[in-house]
Protein backbone atom coordinates (compact mmCIF):
# COMPACT_ATOMS: atom_id res chain seq x y z
CA UNK A 1 0.00 0.00 0.00
CA UNK A 2 1.35 3.50 -1.26
CA UNK A 3 1.63 6.17 1.51
CA UNK A 4 -1.45 8.24 -0.43
CA UNK A 5 -3.53 5.30 -0.39
CA UNK A 6 -2.79 4.59 2.99
CA UNK A 7 -3.16 8.15 4.45
CA UNK A 8 -6.64 8.51 2.53
CA UNK A 9 -7.97 5.11 4.42
CA UNK A 10 -6.66 6.24 8.02
CA UNK A 11 -8.38 9.60 7.43
CA UNK A 12 -11.80 7.99 6.45
CA UNK A 13 -11.79 5.83 9.34
CA UNK A 14 -10.58 8.63 11.46
CA UNK A 15 -13.25 10.97 10.84
CA UNK A 16 -15.85 8.43 10.56
CA UNK A 17 -15.05 7.42 13.96
CA UNK A 18 -14.75 10.68 15.25
CA UNK A 19 -11.39 10.14 16.34
CA UNK A 20 -8.92 13.69 16.68
CA UNK A 21 -5.25 13.63 15.68
CA UNK A 22 -5.02 14.32 19.61
CA UNK A 23 -7.14 10.87 20.43
CA UNK A 24 -4.43 8.68 18.40
CA UNK A 25 -1.14 10.65 19.71
CA UNK A 26 -2.28 9.84 23.26
CA UNK A 27 -3.16 6.36 22.68
CA UNK A 28 0.35 5.68 20.36
CA UNK A 29 2.19 8.23 23.64
CA UNK A 30 3.08 10.59 20.84
CA UNK A 31 2.84 13.85 20.05
CA UNK A 32 -0.23 15.58 18.02
CA UNK A 33 2.42 16.58 15.55
CA UNK A 34 4.20 13.47 14.82
CA UNK A 35 1.23 11.13 14.82
CA UNK A 36 -0.58 12.86 12.53
CA UNK A 37 2.72 13.08 10.43
CA UNK A 38 2.70 9.41 10.23
CA UNK A 39 -0.96 9.45 9.83
CA UNK A 40 -0.38 11.74 6.37
CA UNK A 41 2.87 9.39 5.36
CA UNK A 42 5.55 11.79 6.26
CA UNK A 43 6.87 9.77 9.70
CA UNK A 44 6.27 6.21 10.55
CA UNK A 45 5.38 4.17 13.90
CA UNK A 46 6.45 1.38 15.53
CA UNK A 47 4.81 -1.97 15.31
CA UNK A 48 3.47 -1.36 18.44
CA UNK A 49 2.19 2.12 17.80
CA UNK A 50 0.97 0.80 14.64
CA UNK A 51 -0.83 -1.72 16.28
CA UNK A 52 -2.05 0.52 18.83
CA UNK A 53 -3.18 3.01 16.23
CA UNK A 54 -5.06 0.02 14.03
CA UNK A 55 -6.93 -1.48 16.78
CA UNK A 56 -8.15 2.42 17.56
CA UNK A 57 -9.37 2.89 14.49
CA UNK A 58 -10.37 -0.45 13.07
CA UNK A 59 -7.68 -0.72 10.47
CA UNK A 60 -7.09 -3.56 8.45
CA UNK A 61 -3.12 -5.37 8.64
CA UNK A 62 -2.02 -3.72 5.50
CA UNK A 63 -2.56 -0.28 6.87
CA UNK A 64 -1.37 -0.98 10.02
CA UNK A 65 1.60 -2.15 8.12
CA UNK A 66 1.84 0.86 6.27
CA UNK A 67 2.40 2.84 9.26
CA UNK A 68 5.55 1.26 9.73
CA UNK A 69 7.57 1.70 6.38
CA UNK A 70 10.28 4.59 6.06
CA UNK A 71 8.75 7.51 4.00
CA UNK A 72 9.83 8.46 0.82
CA UNK A 73 9.66 12.56 1.21
CA UNK A 74 9.45 14.01 -1.73
CA UNK A 75 6.63 16.36 -2.03
CA UNK A 76 8.48 19.94 -1.37
CA UNK A 77 11.34 21.87 -3.62
CA UNK A 78 15.12 21.20 -3.27
CA UNK A 79 17.67 24.33 -2.98
CA UNK A 80 21.13 24.24 -2.25
CA UNK A 81 21.06 26.62 1.13
CA UNK A 82 21.62 24.32 3.94
CA UNK A 83 19.81 26.10 6.40
CA UNK A 84 16.36 26.80 3.23
CA UNK A 85 17.12 22.94 2.65
CA UNK A 86 15.66 22.30 6.45
CA UNK A 87 13.00 24.98 6.70
CA UNK A 88 11.31 23.71 3.07
CA UNK A 89 11.94 19.38 4.63
CA UNK A 90 10.35 20.92 7.77
CA UNK A 91 7.32 21.90 5.74
CA UNK A 92 7.40 18.76 3.77
CA UNK A 93 7.33 16.49 6.58
CA UNK A 94 4.95 18.36 9.03
CA UNK A 95 3.04 20.33 6.31
CA UNK A 96 0.10 17.86 5.67
CA UNK A 97 0.26 17.00 9.34
CA UNK A 98 -0.15 20.43 10.79
CA UNK A 99 -2.70 21.64 8.13
CA UNK A 100 -4.65 18.95 9.58
CA UNK A 101 -4.26 19.95 13.53
CA UNK A 102 -5.20 23.40 12.22
CA UNK A 103 -8.52 21.96 10.77
CA UNK A 104 -8.96 19.95 13.88
CA UNK A 105 -8.66 23.14 16.18
CA UNK A 106 -9.66 26.08 13.75
CA UNK A 107 -11.86 24.76 11.62
CA UNK A 108 -11.02 25.04 6.99
CA UNK A 109 -9.17 28.52 6.88
CA UNK A 110 -5.27 29.16 6.39
CA UNK A 111 -2.86 31.25 8.72
CA UNK A 112 -2.11 34.65 7.06
CA UNK A 113 1.31 35.25 5.93
CA UNK A 114 0.08 39.10 6.32
CA UNK A 115 -1.03 39.20 9.65
CA UNK A 116 1.41 37.39 10.68
CA UNK A 117 4.92 37.51 12.72
CA UNK A 118 8.22 34.96 13.04
CA UNK A 119 10.66 34.96 15.57
CA UNK A 120 13.54 33.08 16.19
CA UNK A 121 15.25 32.55 19.52
CA UNK A 122 18.51 30.37 20.45
CA UNK A 123 17.41 28.48 23.73
CA UNK A 124 19.19 25.64 25.59
CA UNK A 125 18.05 21.57 25.29
CA UNK A 126 18.12 19.49 28.02
CA UNK A 127 21.34 18.41 27.37
CA UNK A 128 23.13 21.62 27.63
CA UNK A 129 23.43 22.39 23.59
CA UNK A 130 22.39 25.19 21.36
CA UNK A 131 19.05 24.64 19.50
CA UNK A 132 16.88 26.84 17.13
CA UNK A 133 13.86 28.17 18.38
CA UNK A 134 11.51 29.53 15.35
CA UNK A 135 7.73 30.34 16.30
CA UNK A 136 5.46 31.54 13.08
CA UNK A 137 2.29 33.50 14.08
CA UNK A 138 -0.51 34.19 12.25
CA UNK A 139 -3.88 35.24 12.14
CA UNK A 140 -6.61 32.19 11.44
CA UNK A 141 -8.50 33.39 8.18
CA UNK A 142 -11.53 31.22 7.65
CA UNK A 143 -12.88 30.25 3.85
CA UNK A 144 -15.63 32.49 3.35
CA UNK A 145 -18.89 30.44 2.40
CA UNK A 146 -20.92 31.81 -0.38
Amino acid sequence: MDAKKMSETIKTKRLAKKVTLAEVAKAVGKSPTYVAAALTGNHRLTVDEAKKTGELLELDAETVGALTRFPVRTDFPITTDPFKYRLLEIIGVYGDALREMANEMFGDGIMSAIDFTVDMEKVTGDHGEDRCKITLNGKWLEYKRF
